[in-house]
């Protein structure tokens, strides 16, 4: 069993709606109206002013309608390349299947092949059945149109999004197309795709596969969360944001074929809670997890409980706020 210090970046926090005050509070309902009203601008400078300082600054507290609302109003066939990757993270944390139809509708008109390669995996990873299905048949496409190594590396963040059964063979057959013409630094970068980046992403969506076939709930989800805490598992590149998806989709139905649509289960968000919760208690008895890492696991998955619901109590809190320091943590209401 192996562990990981590394930091992770905030993913997928559900939005909450803001409460409504009753006419009486009229102070307090100018400044919640005032929070929205900044949390909107932090929005728009977060996805449409996007700089290298604030990838993990996604802006948390809106709604899922605020969010999505925004996404379909001002994201269009002119918006950069770099503002489509802020959608992407925005959409994922959101996990908002509702702006699908929008983003994928834009795909057509788009000229950059960059640029439709966002769109199209945001649909494929977040979209519902018949969006995901068109996303997954565009894909080809968009990997023959690719001709150098920077489009190529999106076709591999595609392939990724894509998950089991994608079009990572004919990736790797373009891949070696466009490098038969290619020379000097750029023919490196391509070999590298090849022979690292290429079979990375197989390995993982072949693991993929596997955890999803595990039909035992329980032990799926322990899985998941031991991806998610970095033990056991490599290519985390790769499977560390799709375990924090797959978390999120326990709690909106049993299995995996029905965790298709966001909802809320009290009943199953209290299982991954406490799943969260036993694997914090038991850590010290995990093999392979070294003591020096114990501390910030046992944050990670404290975090993580809370994060699906659970009360922690002031022991948690205190243990949180002793070993935090400047942790990351996806899942996490902090």
């Amino acid at each position: 069993m192996r562990s990981s210090a590394r930091a992770l970046c905030l993913l997928a926090v559900a939005g909450i709606a803001f409460a409504q005050f009753p006419p009486n509070r009229k102070k307090q309902t100018r400044r919640s109206n005032m929070n929205l009203a900044t949390q909107i601008e932090q929005l728009e400078s977060f996805i449409l002013h996007p700089n290298p300082f604030n990838g993990l600054d996604i802006p948390k507290g809106l709604g899922h309608d605020t969010v999505a609302r925004f996404v379909a109003e001002r994201i269009n066939r002119d918006t950069p390349f770099p503002s489509l990757v802020r959608v992407e993270k925005v959409v994922a944390f959101y996990d908002l299947h509702e702006v699908c139809p929008h983003l994928i509708a834009l795909v057509p008109s788009v000229p950059a092949v960059a640029a439709r390669a966002v769109l199209v995996r945001t649909v494929a990873a977040h979209g519902l059945a018949a969006e995901a299905q068109k996303a997954a048949s565009l894909a080809g496409g968009l990997i023959a149109e690719a001709k150098s190594s920077a489009e190529l590396a999106e076709m591999v963040e595609l392939c990724d999004r894509l998950g089991p059964g994608n079009a990572t063979a004919e990736l790797a057959a373009r891949i070696n197309a466009v490098r038969a013409s290619a020379a000097g630094p750029e023919s490196t970068r391509l070999g590298e795709l090849l022979s690292l980046r290429v079979p990375r992403v197989q390995a993982a969506n072949g693991i993929k596969t596997q955890v999803l076939a595990i039909g035992d709930r329980g032990k799926r989800i322990l899985e998941e969360l031991k991806m998610y805490l970095t033990l056991d598992y490599g290519y985390l590149e790769y499977l560390t944001p799709w375990a924090v998806s797959r978390l999120r989709r326990e709690t909106w139905a049993p299995a995996p074929p029905q965790q298709i649509a966001r909802r809320d289960d009290a009943a199953l968000r209290t299982e991954v809670a406490q799943i969260f919760l036993d694997t914090a208690r038991n850590l010290d008895r995990m093999p392979g997890v070294l003591p020096e890492n114990r501390p910030s696991l046992r944050v990670r998955c404290l975090r993580g409980a809370g994060f699906f619901g659970h009360t922690l109590s002031s022991e948690d809190r205190a243990f949180i706020d002793k070993h935090a320091a400047g942790q990351a943590d996806m899942l996490s209401n902090e």
